[in-house]
């Protein structure tokens, strides 16, 4: 694949990346904040890719754009946070939190506002560009894909807690999103398959996704976030921390189990 074809992709998703930006202030859209963190992803995973060929410059993700990510994956956390403290039916239990949650919300997107402010879209995609290598060659996606399945292998002989998870799922979301930019992006096929499912691969994904969102969610109802609050609404947190921990938990044997059914190989 020709250089121009590599500028085009960085471009594409670049130019996403600012679309839905720039859409966010006044609304933050949930889909929005998706559109714009997969397509942050999308161009992560391609980087990491091309950095594998000879002549690639730095390439690396610049940092006011990580920050925008970061800002943003903080709104998304607390959207969905709050969401699923709405489907407990708890919220009208939790007066004072849920106004202490929606303020500390606030000045998340007031964070990424002004990241999304200080983001010079066209200087950090020229500064991607001209990092990048003449072409990329089949060997280097074949390596690439060597060296995310044996990742993968490594982290599963040992797999035993959401850190695990967690890190198996990054490995499985750069393989699915470099198929994705071949196959959308340039209409071809991937050149290798190193899995029996691609659909598999996909479920598998978005389970461990599901398990890590829920993660976070426990992680919000540690003290730090809700001894402020009343006596009586920390009671009723806490009791919904241990029940969401036991879920957790049998989720987390349930995906270890799993996880190790992948079909995942070394030869292509």
């Amino acid at each position: 694949m020709k250089r121009e074809a590599l500028e085009q992709v960085v471009d594409k998703h670049i130019s996403n990346i600012e679309k839905h930006s720039k859409k966010l202030p006044g609304t933050f859209d949930k889909e929005d904040l998706h559109d714009l963190r997969v397509n942050y992803k999308k161009v992560r995973a391609f980087l990491r890719l091309l950095q594998l060929e000879k002549d690639a410059g730095h390439l690396r993700i610049p940092d006011k754009l990580k920050s925008l990510y970061h800002h943003g994956g903080n709104v998304r956390d607390w959207q969905l946070f709050l969401a699923e403290i709405h489907e407990t039916r708890l919220a009208e239990k939790l007066p004072d939190c849920m106004h202490r949650w929606h303020r500390q919300l606030f000045t998340y997107k007031e964070q990424t506002v002004h990241a999304i402010e200080t983001t010079h879209f066209k200087r950090l995609l020229h500064g991607i560009i001209k990092e990048l290598p003449r072409q990329l060659q089949d060997d280097t996606v074949r390596r690439f894909m060597h060296q995310k399945i044996a990742a993968i292998h490594i982290l599963l002989l040992a797999a035993d807690n959401e850190k695990d998870l967690h890190s198996i799922r990054k490995q499985i979301k750069d393989v699915i999103y470099c198929t994705r930019i071949f196959k959308s992006d340039w209409g071809i096929p991937f050149p290798f398959r190193g899995w029996m499912s691609e659909k598999e691969l996909s479920t598998m994904a978005t389970r461990l996704g599901n398990f890590n969102d829920q993660c976070l969610a426990i992680s919000l109802l540690q003290p730090s976030y809700i001894d402020k609050c009343t006596t009586e609404e920390q009671h009723i947190l806490r009791n919904l921390q241990m029940n969401w921990l036991h879920q957790k938990e049998a989720r987390q044997r349930q995906l270890l189990y799993d996880v190790q059914e992948l079909h995942m190989e070394h030869a292509f």
